[in-house]
């Protein structure tokens, strides 16, 4: 009886599409790059590019959908039965920052073509900025204290929580501040934290198991 040789592992097509889309799109701009460009950098054929996407704006969002923050947003809910609400918003700054800095040509992408691609824009604010914001304003929205409450719009206090983190990243990573006007990361989510928290109340964590009878 023979033994098989092990066989080779499939390529994935569609991430080979996906990373090369984000290279070339980063390099070149949105509008720079062809179908044919993506097609000669993932090493495959123009047409089965079509056979996982519409066309480009369908390859952004795509993007987006992968490398962005949405897939740590994805885990929100879960996050938020199991820790406070200074925990949660921690754990959710620092995957912010380890999203973005794991994917440096996304950010640089949507900073170069969001502003002057209206179709393109309207994708990420609608796909990325608007539901972060919203998944985090139903979560504050649930933890603040009676007295926050009437007094603070939760959406607002997740664009801010949002805003800041993407500026300070922005600030450090893109702009060069790293070196010219470098500040610890670590104090900055403290600090942003703190001010959220004591403005909203610490709030309680969700009970994640059946209740004790007495």
């Amino acid at each position: 009886m023979t033994s098989r040789e092990p066989q080779p592992q499939r390529r994935d097509r569609r991430e080979d599409i996906l990373k090369a889309s984000l290279q070339l799109f980063a390099t070149k701009g949105f509008h720079g790059t062809s179908m044919r460009d993506i097609a000669r950098e993932a090493d495959i054929t123009e047409g089965l590019i079509y056979h996982y996407f519409a066309g480009k704006r369908d390859l952004f969002r795509a993007i987006i959908d992968e490398y962005s923050f949405l897939s740590l947003l994805r885990t929100l809910p879960d996050l938020a039965e199991q820790l406070d609400l200074r925990g949660l918003l921690i754990v959710l700054a620092r995957g912010f920052f380890d999203v973005l800095r794991q994917n440096t040509q996304l950010t640089r992408l949507l900073l170069q073509e969001v502003q002057v691609f209206p179709e393109e824009k309207e994708a990420f604010f609608s796909d990325m900025v608007g539901r972060s914001i919203l998944e985090l304003g139903d979560i504050l929205e649930a933890r603040m204290s009676d007295k926050a409450r009437s007094q603070v719009d939760p959406g607002v206090v997740a664009r801010l929580f949002f805003n800041s983190l993407l500026a300070f990243f922005v600030e450090q990573e893109i702009l060069g501040g790293k070196h010219m006007l470098p500040a610890d990361e670590n104090t900055y989510i403290e600090h942003l934290v703190d001010m959220v928290v004591k403005r909203l109340g610490p709030g309680r964590p969700k009970p994640t198991g059946p209740a004790l009878v007495r």
